[in-house]
């Protein structure tokens, strides 16, 4: 019998960029309030983590450079928003001057396309997450928790396999899968109504997202979990 037993809880550090985005208060005219870095601790907790006090950094590569740079011990470092192709977005070329390993760039799934992971030469692994909120969950799904749970050696929460049979409106993209929020019931999931990438009252209500994939929808779907 033993009184004590290691635990692994990986730590993320959590880099929110944007000048436009604000932590508290009401949100002035051409600013948004931070969605995505509330939604991580219980994420990362969910995953096995142990999620550090998120950093704000500014909209220049420098910045985002050093904060990466000062990642210090953490094993992953989530950064949320720049990791489009826009004038803002300095993830990809600050990864590349760090010398980082570029594991995804990218995946073919709506919402949530332009995530990323990379491993710093330090051996520090880096998840990419988009700018808007619906999209960073489906990213932090995609890639973040899966990560977490490799690195804390538990199964991966999101991934379970389950299949169900999907109701709903919407119809496969040609090349992209899409991930839709979906109520659930046996073998049943219902799709909820949302309004595009940036929108989390679905995913607020949803107990899980369902996998469309491109092409033509037939048959059963796969479930990716919601805590």
């Amino acid at each position: 019998v033993l009184d004590t037993l290691p635990v692994v809880r990986p730590s993320v550090r959590v880099l929110v960029t944007g000048d436009e985005v604000v932590r508290e208060g009401r949100p002035r005219p051409g600013t948004v309030r931070d969605a995505i870095g509330p939604l991580l601790p219980g994420l990362v907790a969910w995953a096995g983590g142990r999620c550090l006090p998120a950093l704000a950094v500014a909209d220049r590569g420098r910045d985002t450079a050093r904060a990466l740079e000062a990642s210090g011990p953490s094993d992953v470092v989530a950064v949320c928003g720049s990791s489009s192709a826009g004038p803002a977005d300095h993830l990809r070329p600050v990864l590349a001057a760090l010398g980082a390993r570029m594991v995804v760039d990218g995946v073919a799934c709506r919402p949530g396309h332009p995530q990323v992971l990379a491993v710093l030469p330090s051996g520090t692994v880096v998840v990419g997450l988009p700018g808007n909120p619906g999209a960073a969950l489906a990213a932090a799904l995609t890639l973040l928790v899966p990560v977490l749970a490799g690195r804390a050696d538990r199964r991966d929460p999101a991934h379970l396999g389950r299949r169900v049979r999907l109701i709903g409106p919407t119809q496969p993209h040609p090349a992209d899968t899409r991930l839709v929020p979906v109520r659930v019931s046996r073998d049943l999931a219902v799709e909820l109504p949302g309004t595009g990438s940036a929108d989390l009252r679905a995913a607020a209500v949803a107990d899980a997202l369902a996998v469309v994939p491109p092409g033509r929808r037939t048959g059963r779907v796969e479930l990716v979990e919601l805590p």
